[in-house]
């Protein structure tokens, strides 16, 4: 039976990307997502093309992609919605009944994407940073992103002892800033396994996909996630 991929899932594999250290997979996301957004237009296109041929390189495959990339998605159908309906009220869709021809519709839908370049633009960035994190994700287990956060807590600590002369001590380093973001990275997964979980039992006892089913869901995910971040910090309190 194949096993359901879900939203920011860990993707077995033993490419050049999965055996990277993780810690430098993390300090990639912000050095490029800072990179992305002072980039050519073009070139971030064709990074982004790039960033697909790399989840081929990985085996992920374009259905995966969309999942991890369908919150940008949606945001841009919303955008457009926005825009189109903004531009009924606004009188800015006005001369479309006078229009006789093809041609001119053709050109006025030319004209209405070449006025969204800049949002189109950034959408196409948010794609990217997406990708970037969508990737460290597929290519890392959540020990290895967590180990990852530690050793760059740990350095970022041995560093500041250095620069302010602070004297070393015989106690163990902790590392709790690191602690609690691979809490929170590593419960997207998570959220999205419950969900998935909730929503299949939902549609096995006859349930359709309507608004009822998000009004009696969401608070059942809230629940059960509620339920597995307390299990999880009982879990790390007891390890000490």
């Amino acid at each position: 039976m194949k096993s359901y991929a879900y939203t920011f899932s860990y993707k077995q594999g033993t490419s050049l990307i999965h055996r990277l250290p993780s810690w430098i997979k993390i300090l990639s996301i912000p050095f490029l997502s800072i990179l992305f957004f002072n980039l050519n237009p073009v070139v971030i296109l064709a990074f982004f093309f790039f960033q697909i041929a790399l989840c081929f390189y990985c085996k992920i495959t374009i259905k995966e992609q969309l999942k991890d990339l369908r919150a940008v998605l949606y945001y841009a159908l919303f955008l457009l919605i926005a825009k189109i309906a903004g531009g009924f009220f606004s009188n800015a869709f006005s001369d479309l009944k006078n229009f006789t021809s093809l041609n001119e519709y053709m050109f006025f839908i030319r004209d209405f994407f070449k006025a969204e370049r800049e949002s189109g633009i950034l959408l196409l960035k948010l794609l990217c940073v997406m990708q970037s994190a969508s990737i460290m994700f597929k290519t890392s287990t959540t020990l290895e992103i967590r180990n990852g956060l530690e050793q760059i807590e740990l350095a970022l600590k041995k560093i500041f002892r250095k620069l302010f002369f602070i004297k070393k001590t015989d106690e163990k380093l902790s590392t709790p800033v690191s602690q609690v973001l691979s809490i929170f990275i590593c419960f997207i997964p998570q959220v999205s396994r419950n969900w998935h979980l909730i929503k299949t039992a939902w549609l096995s006892r006859g349930g359709k996909k309507n608004l009822k089913m998000l009004t009696t869901l969401l608070p059942v995910l809230f629940t059960v996630s509620m339920k597995d971040a307390w299990t999880l910090s009982r879990a790390i309190q007891i390890r000490g």
